[in-house]
């Protein structure tokens, strides 16, 4: 399962899931969200926050 990472404290979530699958982050109107992998018309929602900032996909 893919992850989320605070990148100030290392505080780890899993990436939401979205008909049934991981989301993933796309650029909607500029601003990097979690996009369903069906398409952002299917489902988006933005970025968890931790520590004051957006979290990040872990590598």
């Amino acid at each position: 399962m893919p992850k989320l990472k605070c990148e100030k404290c290392g505080h780890e979530l899993d990436v939401p899931q979205h008909c049934g699958q991981p989301m993933h982050v796309e650029k909607v109107q500029e601003v990097e969200m979690l996009v369903c992998w069906m398409g952002p018309e299917c489902g988006k929602q933005n970025l968890p926050r931790h520590c004051g900032a957006a979290m990040n996909l872990k590598a």
